[in-house]
């Protein structure tokens, strides 16, 4: 099949046809002349697999305004964001770059478990902050160009639609849906994205374009992120005609973009943290003495998604939680489990006396959230165990106020304050420390990260730039107290963490805690754990 194009797409929406077509179609004011008097042929040309079928006629392979109204507004392409944000992202990235630049990025591939046995496909986070497109094997190709209404060519290579694969593998967006729904000027079967590659080398090779046509991709796998058959085939081929200095990194590129959200995109955070925290409260309310820390994060997990279920007062139910799932693996780290950062085995019974740490959190509409919560498995806090947590949390809170622009301060500057800040705290309670036993044994992570559609999120932005208005970051300061006899016995084997995702302010007033109504506090905290009942199977 060759390419579908923008023209097309408005050509077939005059003749009042259900799909376009998958042929080449022409932009010339020729096609658009003589299409009434050819309405029969071309209706006929534009039929394809998608339109012709039963079973994938009428589907997408995401929820589409089409297919999910309740989901998708009329002007979005995906939840929340609508397709004139997507079109501002690509415009910003493409703005500064050279005429001739061409820019490839590369879907997420499938991952599978065992034969046949595939994990739940997440899309890569600079692909979908782009298109919005939510299916692997994808490529998509931007190139700059002074001639270009929008500035870029904006070329997709999908899947088309397949029947028969379709029954197996559940429906695909298709060929039509890249131009029509998410903003492609053409669409081409992946199988095309070969013959696509050899021209772009050859344009390279050309003696004449050498100084100004570059290639931005993202091409060696990075933090343990897994490349597709497509970007390694290129790679390869790259390599063969070397051609590797032709191409520069894209990502930290789409990362500067990324970094300071949108008003839409706090928004889906804000939903994010909401659940998350409403997670958190059901499953403090249900901790028990005896439960498994894996039952907990079942709990949790339910919580989250059962967040997003209402009902009208005409009894007729809203159902969003399509648009979540775990943001990441959850650490359940009851007694001296917490001493591990990112303890995920989460398989053993929670004991009365002991404290829970949870770091725990919901992704919602592509966008994350990540909540840490310290709490008594029996619901009320030993006399150690209160001075310790009281001393974190108000390094917590003091951070916390120095999330603004104002305060000229990175999560670097926080962190070096925050650890000055906590030795004071723990001399309060007797923990008379030094630096080192701060950085190296009690404290030994960093205060945040940037947060966003990853949970670590725009990894290549240092943590040393200056914060800068809607930024989001987490606050999350730590302790976590070794067996060791320099360190009073009363707090041995206890680790805590306090975390909530925190938007960026101008001034202090301006901050925003995303998280916030996650229980907190120890009074908070005494109040919800244990209050709900539980009805256990005889």
């Amino acid at each position: 099949m060759a390419s579908l194009s923008r023209a097309a797409r408005a050509a077939s929406s005059r003749l009042n046809t259900h799909r376009v077509c998958t042929g080449l179609l022409s932009r010339s004011r020729a096609f658009h002349a003589t299409a009434n008097t050819n309405r029969s042929f071309l209706s006929s040309l534009l039929q394809t697999a998608k339109s012709n079928n039963p079973i994938t006629s009428q589907w997408y392979g995401q929820p589409t305004h089409e297919t999910h109204p309740e989901l998708v507004g009329p002007t979005e392409a995906t939840h929340g964001i609508a397709k004139s944000e997507y079109e501002a992202r690509r415009q910003k990235l493409v703005k500064d770059l050279p005429l001739g630049s061409t820019l490839l990025l590369f879907s997420a591939s499938m991952h599978f478990v065992s034969p046949h046995v595939f994990h739940s496909f997440r899309q890569d986070s600079d692909f979908y902050y782009l298109t919005g497109w939510n299916e692997p094997n994808s490529v998509v190709a931007i190139e700059k160009s002074a001639t270009a209404s929008r500035g870029y060519v904006m070329t997709m290579f999908v899947n088309p639609k397949d029947p028969k694969k379709e029954m197996w593998e559940g429906p695909r967006n298709g060929i039509e849906a890249a131009v029509a729904l998410f903003g492609a000027d053409e669409a081409r079967p992946i199988a095309e994205f070969r013959k696509y590659t050899n021209k772009l080398t050859n344009r390279l090779q050309d003696r004449k374009s050498r100084d100004d046509a570059c290639i931005f991709a993202d091409l060696d796998a990075e933090h343990g992120l897994l490349r597709s058959r497509e970007c390694n085939a290129f790679k390869d081929q790259l390599r063969r005609e070397n051609m590797g200095s032709h191409v520069h990194r894209l990502s930290p590129l789409v990362q500067k973009l990324r970094l300071i959200k949108s008003s839409a995109e706090i928004q889906l955070m804000r939903e994010a943290g909401r659940i998350s925290a409403h997670g958190f409260g059901q499953l403090m309310q249900r901790c028990r003495p005896g439960l498994s820390e894996s039952t907990l994060q079942t709990v949790f997990e339910q919580a989250t998604k059962m967040a997003l279920v209402s009902q009208g007062e005409d009894g007729s139910v809203t159902d969003r939680s399509a648009l979540s799932r775990p943001a990441y693996v959850p650490v359940f780290a009851s007694g001296e489990h917490a001493l591990c950062m990112h303890y995920v085995q989460n398989s053993s019974p929670v004991k009365s006396g002991d404290l829970i740490l949870v770091d725990a959190g919901a992704e919602y509409a592509a966008y994350a959230s990540d909540i840490t919560r310290t709490f008594p498995v029996n619901g009320r806090f030993s006399q150690p165990q209160r001075d310790l947590y009281s001393a974190l949390l108000s390094v917590h809170e003091q951070m916390i106020k120095l999330c603004h622009v104002g305060s000229g301060y990175s999560l670097n500057e926080i962190h070096r304050r925050s650890t000055k800040v906590l030795a004071t705290e723990l001399k309060q309670i007797g923990l008379d420390v030094s630096d080192s036993d701060i950085d190296e044994q009690l404290f030994p992570h960093h205060i945040g990260h940037y947060l966003g559609m990853d949970v670590h999120d725009t990894f290549d932005i240092n943590r040393s730039q200056q914060l800068k208005r809607n930024m989001v970051v987490t606050i999350e300061p730590g302790v976590y107290v070794p067996y060791d006899s320099k360190f009073p016995r009363a707090f041995h084997g206890i680790g805590i963490r306090i975390e909530d995702d925190i938007v960026v302010g101008q001034t202090e007033a301006d901050i925003e805690n995303l998280t916030a109504r996650a229980p907190r506090s120890v009074d908070e905290i005494e109040a919800c754990v244990g209050s709900a009942s539980w009805e256990f199977q005889a």
